[in-house]
């Protein structure tokens, strides 16, 4: 009677399977690094873009009126700035700050709108000669950004 003996294998050693657990761990890791960096470049990318929004669209109402006005009063939170019209009367834009959003009001129209809604501190307003010079700091999360607006105004 012969016996054979049979050299098959019916498992692995745990060398191997050491092995593909420290590969699968690594692997695994960093899949989950690169999924958290990409949804928090993706929010901190949205929030600087908000913020930088806020700021764009509060320069170009700013500009808007001041350059069509002769006169800026800093009143309240803000300012007021005046404009003559073409039939003799003024127009006024006040812009007035509540709840971290600047609103500007159109005297001729009674239109308010927000012109920027993310701000993180009351604008700081003054005029010096022929400017109003506003100061704007826009906040979302863990993004900032300041911009000063001097904006000239008309010559009567």
């Amino acid at each position: 009677m012969k016996v054979q003996i049979s050299n098959l294998k019916n498992g692995y050693t745990l060398v191997e399977l050491l092995v593909v657990m420290g590969l699968t761990t690594i692997v695994t890791g960093v899949l989950v690094t690169v999924i958290y960096q990409f949804y928090t470049v993706t929010s901190l990318g949205n929030a600087q873009l908000a913020v930088d929004a806020d700021l764009r669209n509060a320069g170009l109402w700013l500009m808007r009126d001041g350059n069509q006005s002769t006169v800026f009063t800093q009143t309240g939170t803000c300012g007021v700035f005046a404009a003559p019209t073409y039939i003799g009367s003024t127009r006024y834009m006040t812009y007035t700050f509540s709840a971290g959003t600047l609103s500007r009001e159109d005297s001729s129209t009674g239109q308010v709108i927000g012109v920027a809604r993310r701000l993180a501190a009351p604008p700081t307003c003054s005029v010096q000669g022929r400017s109003a010079v506003i100061l704007l700091t826009s906040a979302t999360g863990k993004v900032s950004n300041s911009a000063t607006f001097t904006v000239t105004l008309r010559v009567h």
